[in-house]
Order: structure tokens, then C-alpha cells, then sequence
């Protein structure tokens, strides 16, 4: 089983798995396997495949191209832990061998754990204080980027005809959490105010998306 990042701006955006035989979709569009909110990115982008222990992948004929170690791709490429792919503007790396799941694992079994081990940190949260959003709570992990939105993709999705899919992300950084708008028709707020660059949480801030107000505590 394959483990990927997706990273935004050198940081960690997201994780994903491409499990043996399988051929993971990403793209714009939500019916995307992986889906990213960037027009760059074309409704269906690329495809990985895990076949034999050995990870592929293809443009599937994109607007912009995909690229791999800064060339684009043309049909299909193996590639390793050693390559960096780029679509839009974010970026993938394998991880190596020894940070994957163990090939006799069950996949099941591996999200349970994640579950169990985000419960368990019980670190700062993100809790619904007025209106709607799935999850009510989110606990923050650390070194982890958080989606505000409501995309399928996103971790907090809010509903709302003005909310973007990715409104807004909580990035983690040296132990302090900070949030930044990235889209919508309503710029996200903080305590009120519309948010500016990347703005730290301290416990008790309130982050608005549409008509629902998040607590950061």
C-alpha cells in the first residue's frame, strides 16, 4: 500500500493511500478520488496506480499538464519516493517504504488506528458555536493542515451557497495554529473581522464561514 502527501506550500495538506491494483482519480471535480479546489486543475486531472508494488501515473489529457520533478508528462510515468509531482499548485511525494502500512495490515484496521490516535491527542478544537457544520468538534492534530469548506475533501465542512468548497485552511506551525481565507464570496472571519494572510488562533477566537461561527479552543 501506497502512502501519499499532498503538500501546499511546503506544507502538509493531506494524506492519502493507494491501496495494491488500485488506480486513485485526482482532480477538480468531486467525483475525483482526490479532489482539489484549483482551477489550474482540470475536473479529471491524473491518475496513480499501484500495480505490483510499483506506482504509475497518467495524465489523463489535463489543460496544464502534470509534472514530475519540473517536466510534464506525457501518458504514462513510473515513478518512485525520489519524484516530486506537481499539478496546480500543489505537490506529491511518496512516502518511503518504512512509513507506509505494513502489506499485511488491513486497511480497516489502519483507520481505525488514525482514529483512535486523533481522539486520544485531545489537543486544541474547533466547535461548532452557532449554525452548521460536519463535524461538530475537529480536534486539531499537530503538524497537520486542516480544511474549512464544504467540499467532500474538506475535514470541517460547512454548508452555505456562499461558502467556497476549500474556504479556508488552519495551518499548524511551531506548536501555534493559524488560519487563512483562500476563497468564497464571503472573505472567512476572525472575531468579526475579515481575515488577512495568516492570522494565529488563541483560545476563545471565533472563525465565521457563511452563516456558521467556529470556536477555536
Amino acid at each position: 500500500m501506497g502512502k501519499w502527501h499532498v503538500l501546499l506550500n511546503d506544507r502538509l495538506l493531506d494524506t492519502f493511500w493507494v491501496k495494491d491494483g488500485q488506480t486513485v482519480t485526482i482532480g477538480r471535480g468531486e467525483a475525483a478520488d482526490v479532489s482539489l479546489d484549483n482551477v489550474a486543475i482540470s475536473r479529471q486531472h491524473a491518475t496513480l496506480t499501484l500495480r505490483e508494488g510499483a506506482h504509475f501515473l497518467t495524465d489523463l489529457g489535463s489543460v496544464n499538464g502534470t509534472l514530475v520533478n519540473g517536466r510534464r508528462v506525457k501518458g504514462t510515468l513510473a515513478v518512485t519516493e525520489a519524484d516530486r509531482i506537481q499539478i496546480g499548485k500543489f505537490f506529491f511525494e511518496l512516502m518511503p517504504p518504512q512509513e507506509r502500512v505494513p502489506s499485511g495490515s488491513a486497511f480497516s484496521d489502519f483507520e481505525a488506528t488514525l482514529m483512535l490516535n486523533a481522539r486520544d491527542q485531545r489537543g486544541p478544537r474547533l466547535k461548532v458555536a452557532e449554525g452548521r457544520a460536519t463535524p461538530k468538534e475537529f480536534y486539531l492534530e499537530k503538524n497537520k493542515t486542516v480544511m474549512l469548506g464544504k467540499g467532500a475533501n474538506c475535514h470541517v465542512q460547512v454548508p452555505g451557497w456562499l461558502v467556497a468548497k476549500v474556504q479556508s485552511y488552519v495551518w499548524a506551525k511551531g506548536g501555534d495554529h493559524y488560519l487563512v481565507h483562500v476563497a468564497g464570496w464571503r472573505r472567512t472571519t476572525l472575531n468579526g473581522r475579515k481575515v488577512r494572510g495568516e492570522q494565529k488562533l488563541r483560545k476563545g477566537d471565533t472563525i465565521g464561514i457563511g452563516a456558521t461561527t467556529l470556536r477555536f479552543e
